[in-house]
């Protein structure tokens, strides 16, 4: 077994390998190492309480720690720190920048680009150093790092330069003054960490055109000062920055005729692969491993340290961006909606089919079309991988079997004029990915809804929905923010598909089920509405004909005849 640390100077992103297989036996995150930051002694605590616990279990035979501030002279340090924890471990420790190169360019070509609290870049050709422009520190550099990012924040605010709304929202989320922010910058230790911490509330308000403004022309900085001094023009960029920020970097980057080739809040899985002796060279796409980023580190740490409200804030602020990532898949959901209207009005169906929170979603959505639009339960159908059981209580194995989804599938006797949906998160469940394969194979319609790129459900699909909203607020938790994305997509796609073969009118559900009084009442107004009736009477027409549209139509079609 091995152990990679990747560091940096607000948290360290910690993993356990395998380097048979290349694959990742536990990760954690502790607080950020970075030597010259922290005395020994600091790092020596922090070591014992956090990452020891950690590794335990395991036989760590040798160790490659990646870190901020790791430079020649601080790596024999790094080394015997560690080696007093893991005394028979071979360690190796060096810049948080030859990590990033060696777990995205590896032996290839291109600029590598750090952005987290601070920033960092060199130009890598076969994967060696050319070319690289000094950091500097959140002081004297670090353009488009964090710290940097919120020593602006902060300054526009407290000089009078940010508009007022922002003062507010800022006064309100903080409740701080000028004075607790000149006491944590200039006499409490860890001041880039601090200011750092502002850039959580440039992500949460990126809307704005000011806030906008502000990232943009930091990044603008970090490409003048840093990325323009190299000759090649790929960017690889790693970091919780480079990672949130990627629309805002991307737009700068490729305006200064650039190409972002990739972002990855971590190299971790290209480092693994790497000291695997596999290939990470982006040179060769087909060896490139797959980018899960409903499994990366959330932005956030130390959850339990939080106040409830703290807690909700986040989750809120974190949530906000769903909408914006469904947004980004309406070209792709237009496609599927226009396809699946022609479909259901010639007799076609609707199959959702998933697994877990994916699956249970699926179902949810099919149960909710007969009562609103008055469907029969045999046009929209849920089917989630373990069966009914599966929708309260997990079965054990029900996703990981391939065939397993056509199986499902194959009792409703497919056919041509189907639709079948596959909802994974990550994109990479085997009976979503196995019965996208097998329906499409057979002729059926099929669609991927995943919230990572390029997922081999995907591969599998006529149309792939992607609606990437970043690393979840528990780290993996893909209920959350994925699952969120999924409802919003699925409530797009039957509601209307429903509007595209009849069954709103106007704005109103007028194919309803009338199962209870609500809705009996809530029918009897929409005909009071549409026909000027008297309320009792509106009433008995529709409980004589089951439904609003029915009920409009028998008058109508009764004046006519008149």
């Amino acid at each position: 077994m091995i152990l990679i640390a990747d560091g940096g100077s607000t948290k360290c992103d910690w993993v356990v390998a395998d380097t048979s297989n290349a694959t990742i036996v536990k990760r954690f995150i502790s607080e950020g190492i970075n030597p010259y930051s922290l005395t020994p002694e600091q790092i020596t605590t922090l070591l014992n309480d956090t990452v020891a616990p950690q590794t335990e279990s395991y036989p760590i035979e040798q160790i490659f720690f990646y870190g901020a501030g790791v430079t020649p002279e601080k790596s024999e340090v790094m080394c015997q720190l560690l080696e007093q924890i893991y005394p028979s471990a071979q360690i190796v420790a060096t810049s948080d920048m030859e990590g990033a190169a060696r777990g995205t360019v590896g032996n290839g070509d291109g600029i590598v680009a750090i952005m987290g609290t601070g920033s960092n870049s060199a130009c890598y050709i076969n994967g060696k150093v050319t070319k690289k422009v000094a950091a500097l520190g959140y002081i004297l550099g670090d353009e488009g790092g964090g710290c940097v990012l919120g020593k602006a924040l902060i300054g526009d605010i407290f000089k009078g330069v940010a508009p007022q709304h922002i003062v507010k929202m800022f006064e309100a989320e903080y409740a701080i003054t000028q004075g607790d922010i000149l006491e944590a910058v200039y006499r409490k230790p860890q001041a880039n960490r601090y200011l750092a911490s502002f850039a959580k509330f440039l992500s949460a308000h990126l809307d704005d055109s000011y806030i906008y403004a502000l990232v943009e022309g930091c990044f603008e900085e970090f490409v003048r000062r840093n990325l323009a001094q190299y000759p090649l023009r790929r960017v690889y960029a790693v970091g919780s920055i480079a990672y949130h920020f990627e629309a805002v970097l991307r737009r700068v980057v490729e305006r200064e005729g650039f190409e972002l080739a990739d972002v990855v809040i971590s190299p971790m899985e290209g480092l693994v692969r790497h000291h695997s002796g596999q290939s990470v060279n982006p040179t060769e796409p087909s060896e490139k491993p797959f980018r899960k980023i409903t499994e990366e580190p959330s932005y956030y740490d130390n959850l339990e340290k939080m106040s409830v409200y703290s807690c909700l804030e986040a989750i809120n602020r974190e949530d906000s961006r769903v909408a914006e990532a469904v947004k980004r898949t309406l070209p792709q959901v237009k496609k599927l909606v226009s396809e699946l209207i022609v479909r259901l009005k010639q007799g076609g169906r609707l199959f959702y089919m998933g697994a877990g929170t994916s699956g249970r979603l699926g179902v949810l959505d099919a149960s909710e079309v007969p009562p609103t639009f008055g469907m029969p339960p045999t046009v929209i159908i849920g089917i989630i991988a373990g069966g009914d059981k599966a929708l309260r209580t997990p079965v054990e194995g029900a996703e990981d079997d391939t065939e397993q989804g056509w199986r499902d599938l194959e009792p409703y006797n497919p056919t041509p004029l189907d639709t079948v949906v596959g909802i994974a998160a990550s994109g990479t469940t085997p009976y979503v990915v196995g019965v996208l394969r097998k329906a499409r194979e057979n002729g059926l319609l099929t669609a991927a809804i995943a919230s990572n790129r390029n997922s081999p459900a995907a591969a599998q699909a006529d149309i792939a929905i992607e609606t990437v909203v970043g690393s979840e607020f528990v780290t993996g938790s893909s209920r959350m923010k994925s699952g969120t994305a999924q409802k919003l997509v699925c409530n797009m796609i039957t509601t209307t598909a429903m509007i595209g073969i009849g069954r709103v009118r106007g704005n109103r559900m007028v194919n309803m089920q009338l199962s209870n009084k609500k809705l009996i009442d809530r029918g009897t107004r929409m005909l009071v509405d549409e026909l000027s009736l008297p309320y009792e009477q509106a009433k008995n027409l529709l409980l004589l004909h089951g439904s609003v549209q029915k009920a409009v139509e028998a008058v109508k079609a009764a004046k006519s005849e008149n």
